[in-house]
């Protein structure tokens, strides 16, 4: 995991966002942080220079937060390991070290971010909807929220859902017909087209008010 979270529920650092620097992003943003990147005050207002997802469950749970949904995305689909040093550099030493060798597995093996747009924000609170009527959440609704998410990525983008989770597993398969093949000690739920009715996924992903929640996205300042 690249993201550590304290007590508080701030994480250890907040990644800057190359993209809002135009085509020469990675110059631009090396000459406009590497003068306060290590600096541990500065970093620490990260969440007002990098993007952000906030739903609001209405009092229902406490406020759901994700900072550098398209930041971290972008600096791995580009494997743009200079972006990423910059936003880490605040670090002791030995944190950098062991975020830097998991991003560069992140880019060795070529694996692929996909962001947590509009589309999977409303597939996700509809299942959230749903996983709550026979499931208690997870005390800390942020995790319960996370798995969602990840379960809508899957479902939006037509992909697989490897998981440990027997619950979340036979939610997903229960829900929306996924296929599920079990293998060793993880269970993967197949949501590709040839196995998942593209209909239902359109059907629940149309805009989205039940509650009143809601959620924002928001780009951050430079």
């Amino acid at each position: 995991m690249l993201f550590k979270t304290r007590g508080n529920g701030k994480a250890d650092y907040y990644v800057v966002n190359p993209e809002r620097y135009g085509r020469f992003y990675t110059e631009a943003l090396i000459s406009a942080y590497s003068e306060y990147a290590g600096n541990v005050k500065w970093a620490k207002m990260g969440t007002r220079r990098t993007d952000s997802l906030i739903i609001d469950f209405s009092n229902q749970y406490q406020a759901y937060r994700m900072f550098g949904n398209d930041a971290i995305s972008s600096i791995i689909n580009n494997k743009n390991l200079e972006a990423f040093k910059l936003s880490i550099s605040h670090l002791e030493k030995s944190r950098q070290k062991k975020l830097k060798n998991k991003i560069e597995y992140i880019f060795d093996n070529d694996i692929h971010c996909h962001r947590v747009n509009e589309n999977v924000c409303n597939i996700g609170m509809r299942l959230l909807e749903k996983f709550e009527r026979h499931i208690k959440p997870k005390e800390n609704i942020k995790n319960t929220v996370n798995d969602l998410l990840i379960l809508a990525t899957a479902i939006d983008k037509k992909k697989g859902l490897h998981t440990k989770d027997k619950v979340l597993a036979n939610f997903a398969a229960e829900e929306y017909s996924g296929k599920t093949i079990e293998k060793d000690e993880s269970i993967m739920v197949d949501f590709s087209v040839e196995s998942f009715p593209q209909r239902k996924v359109n059907q629940e992903s149309k805009g989205y008010i039940n509650k009143g929640w809601a959620y924002s996205f928001g780009k951050g300042n430079l």
